[in-house]
């Protein structure tokens, strides 16, 4: 199952751009770490979200070239969850790329971080010296659009099906 889902709410001349945008494609997803285990362990920054992003798109009055990649890390101990907060990605000749992840419905543990649970990420791309921004959204979900397992030791890792990468994100923007 294919979980892309689309931002909505175009800005300015924005819904022009967007049919000569590509998608972003996540090429790599990874969510790995330990299971909340006790409150000793609980600070400890044991848990990590990695994405890499190629964007095929160049912008108008940017210096961006066809085919850019960012790559996007998050680490975090269990007793804080990443959601809700903003993470900067590495940065990118023409703008500056951030991340932040969501609760994919209410059912989440939003206390505790498991790196099996389902979750939504909200990409951004800030153009340098313009103003301009294009953002998109992609939700994902262990048995869905992710696999992996836990070891008998405890360390989990989930990453994208190989066979939906990439993973295409449509972005909305403010021209």
């Amino acid at each position: 199952m294919l979980a892309t889902t689309i931002s909505l709410g175009l800005m300015g001349s924005a819904a022009a751009a967007q049919s000569i945008l590509q998608a972003w494609e996540i090429t790599r997803l990874v969510s790995s770490g330990l299971p909340y285990r006790s409150e000793a362990e609980c600070h400890n920054p044991l848990n990590t979200i990695a994405v890499e992003i190629q964007d095929h798109n160049s912008y108008p009055g940017s210096e961006s070239t066809k085919s850019n990649s960012t790559q996007c890390i998050a680490k975090f101990p269990y007793c804080a969850p990443p959601f809700h907060k903003l993470f900067n990605c590495s940065e990118a000749s023409y703008g500056s790329w951030s991340f932040t992840f969501f609760p994919t419905n209410g059912n989440v543990d939003t206390e505790y971080w498991n790196p099996g649970q389902n979750f939504t990420i909200s990409l951004r791309l800030a153009l340098r010296g313009r103003g301009d921004w294009y953002e998109g959204q992609a939700a994902f979900s262990v048995g869905g659009n992710m696999r992996g397992l836990c070891s008998a030791g405890g360390i989990c890792s989930f990453s994208l099906k190989e066979e939906i990468v990439p993973l295409m994100v449509n972005q909305t923007g403010s021209l």
